[in-house]
Order: C-alpha cells, then sequence, then structure tokens
C-alpha cells in the first residue's frame, strides 16, 4: 500500500470515547511525572540548605571552643596566652575588686550586671571599665610569667600539694553553696569551656609564682635601722591612743516631730555606715599586714603608671579564709601596697562622712548664719565650762551623762563607757582632733575644746594614752618594706614582656599613656589624699550619739 493511502486511511479513522480517554490519561500521567520532578528537585535543595545550616552550626560551635581552648588570643613575651587563660584570670581580677569595694563600686560609677564595655571608666571618657581591668588582667600574668620563667632558671622547686586541696576543698564548698555541681560553678567563673583539668595549670601555675615571690620577700628583710627608721617617719600610723571624747552640736528650736524622726533616721544610717567604713579601715589595715607578711605583690596597671608598685596577693590559705570564691583561686591577684591598702575605707568614709554632714546641714536648716553663729557661741560656753570641770578632777562620763541632750543620753552612763575610744587610730578619730590626739607632746590628762565647723559642733577630748605594739609594728614593717623591695624587682622583670595583641581585643593598648595615667590617678586617690579622707571616719563615728 503506498504511503499516501496510509495517510488517507488514518485521517479517515474515527475517534472513539475510549480514544480520548486513553490519551487524556497519558498528559496527566506526564503532568503528574512532571510535578514530582520538580518536588525532588526543590526537596533536594532544601535538604541540602538544612545540612549546610547544621554543618554550619556545628563548624560554628567547634571553631568557637577551637578558638578559646588552642587559639592565641595575645602573646606576653614568648609565652602564647588562650582566651580561657586570660578569662580565668580576668574573672578573678573582677570578681576580687568587687569584692573588695563591696557595694561602694556603684559610688565608682561601676555595674557589674551591665556590660564592663559600655561603662565608661571615672576620669578618662576613652576607657571602658573592661579596658580598666584588662589591663590589670594582663599586668598580673606579665608578673605571673615573669616569676615562673626566674623560678624555673633559679632551680626553685614547690610543692604545691597541700595548697590545691585547700583550693579544691573551698572551691567545692563554694559550689556547694551556690547549689550547683563543681563542673557547672566551673563554667559560671570562668566561661563555657572551663573545666577542672583546662584550669588547674594556671592554678599551679600561680601557686608557683606566689611562692617564688615568698621566697623573694624571705630574702630581702630589711635591716633593724631600716625599720626604725620607717616607723619614725610613719608613727602615726602604727601607734594608737586612749582618750574620752564628747561633742556639743547645734540643734534647731522648730523642728516638728517628723523632721525629727527623719534626722535621726539618716543620722542612723550614716552612723551604721560610718562604723562599717570604720571596721574595714581597720580590716584593711590588718589585710594589708597580713599580705605583707605572706603575699606576692602585684602591680596592677593603673598603679603602674601612676607609681610603678603595688603588693601583694594572699596565699591560698588566706584566699581560702577569706575571699569569695573567686578570690580564693591561689593566684598573684594585684592588690595595693600596704600602706595604701586603707584607700578603699578612706573613700569609704569619705562617703560617710558626708552622708553625715548632710544630716547636720538638714538639722540646722532653716537658721541663718547669725542664727548659727550665736548658736556656737553659746556651745562654746557650755564645752569650756565642760573642759574645766574635767581639768578639775569631775569625771569625764559623768559631765557625759549631764550635757548630753535627750537623743545623745542613752549613749552614756551605761555599762559601756560610751566617751571612751581605747586604742584608737589616726584615721579613725575626729578629724578635728587627729592631730592635737597624735602630737607627740600630748601628755595624760591633757584636755582641749576644739571646734568642727563643717558640723557646727564644738568637741571637748581629754588625751590618756599612746601606745605602740613594737613587736607587730617592727614585723609589720619588716614585711612591708621587703614586699616594696621585690614588688619593684618583679615590676622590672615584667617590663621585659611585651605585650602583642593577637586578637585584638585589648583597647586599652591603644588609649594614650598620658590620657591613661591621669584617668588612673584621677580614679585611684593618691596616698596623701587617702590620709585626708580616711579621718573623716571620725565625725560619721561620733554622729552615732544622734
Amino acid at each position: 500500500m503506498s504511503k499516501e493511502k496510509q495517510t488517507e486511511e488514518k485521517n479517515d479513522k474515527v475517534v472513539t470515547r475510549y480514544d480520548r480517554r486513553m490519551e487524556k490519561r497519558k498528559k496527566e500521567e506526564e503532568k503528574e511525572r512532571r510535578s514530582w520532578k520538580r518536588f525532588k528537585i526543590v526537596s533536594i535543595v532544601i535538604l541540602a540548605a538544612i545540612a549546610v545550616s547544621i554543618v554550619f552550626s556545628i563548624g560554628t560551635s567547634f571553631y568557637s571552643r577551637y578558638t578559646v581552648l588552642n587559639k592565641t588570643y595575645f602573646k606576653v613575651g614568648d609565652h602564647d596566652i588562650t582566651r580561657l587563660e586570660y578569662d580565668y584570670y580576668f574573672n578573678n581580677m573582677l570578681n576580687s575588686y568587687l569584692s573588695m569595694y563591696g557595694s561602694y563600686v556603684s559610688m565608682m560609677g561601676l555595674d557589674p550586671t551591665m556590660d564592663l564595655a559600655e561603662q565608661t571608666y571615672p576620669g578618662d571618657e576613652n576607657m571602658t571599665w573592661k579596658d580598666y581591668f584588662d589591663e590589670m588582667t594582663v599586668a598580673q600574668i606579665q608578673q605571673i610569667k615573669a616569676l615562673v620563667d626566674e623560678a624555673d632558671a633559679n632551680g626553685f622547686s614547690y610543692d604545691d600539694a597541700e595548697d590545691m586541696a585547700a583550693y579544691e576543698t573551698e572551691f567545692a564548698a563554694q559550689a556547694e553553696s551556690a547549689s550547683v555541681s563543681e563542673s557547672e560553678y566551673y563554667t559560671l567563673m570562668y566561661g563555657d569551656y572551663a573545666t577542672e583539668s583546662r584550669v588547674k595549670p594556671f592554678i599551679r601555675e600561680s601557686l608557683l609564682a606566689n611562692a617564688y615571690y615568698e621566697s623573694l620577700v624571705d630574702q630581702n628583710q630589711p635591716s633593724d635601722e631600716e625599720v626604725a627608721a620607717y616607723y619614725e617617719d610613719n608613727k602615726n600610723s602604727y601607734d594608737t591612743v586612749t582618750y574620752r571624747s564628747f561633742y556639743f552640736e547645734v540643734e534647731t528650736e522648730e523642728d516638728t516631730e517628723e523632721e525629727t524622726e527623719s534626722a535621726a533616721e539618716e543620722t542612723t544610717a550614716a552612723e551604721t555606715t560610718a562604723e562599717t567604713a570604720s571596721e574595714e579601715t581597720t580590716a584593711a589595715e590588718t589585710a594589708a599586714e597580713t599580705a605583707a607578711e605572706e603575699t606576692m605583690a602585684e602591680e596592677t596597671a593603673a598603679e603602674t603608671a601612676a607609681e610603678g608598685t603595688t603588693a601583694a596577693e594572699s596565699t591560698t590559705e588566706t584566699a581560702v579564709e577569706e575571699t569569695t570564691a573567686a578570690e580564693t583561686v591561689p593566684e598573684t591577684a594585684s592588690e595595693t601596697a600596704p600602706e595604701e591598702t586603707t584607700e578603699t575605707a578612706a573613700e569609704e568614709s569619705e562617703t560617710a562622712s558626708e552622708e553625715t554632714e548632710t544630716a547636720s546641714e538638714e538639722t540646722s536648716e532653716g537658721m541663718t548664719d547669725e542664727e548659727i553663729a550665736a548658736a556656737m557661741d553659746e556651745l562654746k560656753v557650755k564645752a569650756d565650762e565642760m573642759a574645766a570641770r574635767v581639768e578639775a578632777g569631775e569625771d569625764f562620763e559623768d559631765l557625759c551623762v549631764e550635757y548630753a541632750s535627750e537623743d545623745q543620753k542613752e549613749n552614756y552612763g551605761g555599762e559601756e563607757d560610751g566617751s571612751l575610744t581605747e586604742e584608737g587610730t589616726y584615721y579613725g578619730a575626729p578629724t578635728v582632733a587627729a592631730d592635737w590626739l597624735f602630737d607627740e607632746s600630748r601628755q595624760e590628762g591633757d584636755v582641749t575644746v576644739l571646734e568642727s565647723e563643717g558640723l557646727n559642733r564644738y568637741y571637748v577630748v581629754e588625751f590618756i594614752s599612746r601606745q605602740n605594739d613594737e613587736e607587730t609594728t617592727n614585723e609589720s614593717i619588716s614585711n612591708t618594706l621587703a614586699n616594696r623591695t621585690v614588688s619593684e624587682y618583679v615590676a622590672e622583670l615584667a617590663e621585659g614582656y611585651e605585650v602583642t595583641d593577637v586578637a585584638g581585643d585589648l583597647h586599652y593598648l591603644t588609649i594614650p599613656e598620658e590620657t591613661e595615667t591621669e584617668s588612673t590617678e584621677e580614679a585611684e586617690t593618691t596616698a596623701a589624699e587617702t590620709a585626708e579622707t580616711e579621718t573623716a571616719a571620725a565625725e560619721t563615728t561620733e554622729s552615732a550619739a544622734e
């Protein structure tokens, strides 16, 4: 059959209903095949994206862990410091600082609950609190590395078993107190990747540095002549006095009952603050002596700029007994020198004094200057009269009961001798009376009347005695001088350990040196200012009678 014939027959063929259904089914099947193909392609793409996301997440987590544990965060000399090691020292430094200053950190402009990098350090708008702690932490690490290197070079050996056991016991107790496991406590204290095994090398290195420092202190004890000369120049810091005191204060006659109660509450609060500050001043002095005897010196970065010396960190036993969990970690923590340790309490005393002065000013509120002057003249007459009666032989405490206002009476004449201060320090005496009491010409039975214009008061003071514990004083001075010598030596060693900011996170290194020094000097009061501010505790202590 010819092709033309076949084509003609095909065109003439009748298309049945069956043929149409089959054709439709074929088209639908083809459509389904194309849809399924598209679905598989899209699914593969989505699954691939999910897989990439999971792998990236795991990779990122692994990278962060690897970075913290293994990559160099910065270098100190030839030593590579990881982020984990840095975080260990940084957190110890921060917690030690917060423990030292307590609630007073807020007065310094520091909020521990906020990002330190977002808080400006006082006195320098270009420096944050993170910069400040970075600087101190790096300085600490510099000194530890320098001491460990020299200890190794000199063949110094040290068995840290006892100190490590003390640390572990204290750390376990702190974890239990926080109601968490020890492993959880390590991460809470030192970061997400901190574990006991990872942190122990840092602890042991700190213990070695501390032990070597103490050996240097033992080797550098001053002569008896040096100790005696130092005492002569700093008698007021070591001697104590026993004396009696009472004050007359201007009071308004128009105070309502509510105003009187309010003033009493404010003064009580100030008194509590004063007592706390006074206690912390004494504690600071005691801690300073203990640190001088038992610890290694560490120069904070701030003090390096201002003075070039600092003092010492406590040993493990001291840390276990006296510090928080962070501080109990045996390390070469940076602290102030013994004679400068009272700076903290000085600032606290100054604040308490300001609160008391404010309460005093409120008491005289509403009075003119002339009225206050007239009232002070009347008080002077009473004060002179009381002083004369004391000199005539009348009992000081009995006179306090007689002259005391209604609010003061409960403080005198009871079981405790309210007017007597035994073994009081120079910095704990009333500001207006400190120099008079510690005048070397002072004799037993000397009586004086002293005016405190700022508080609108007249003090009647009787000197009884001045004393000094020679053995304790000489031991304290000896260790103070030895620590100072070794501190300067270690500071020189540390200067040879150059800091290289590998990660670029140590922003304090870019702050101009002159600005940094100025900031430090403004934030940390000098020793001279310390002496002045600490005496403010006197008047806040006296205000307890109100």
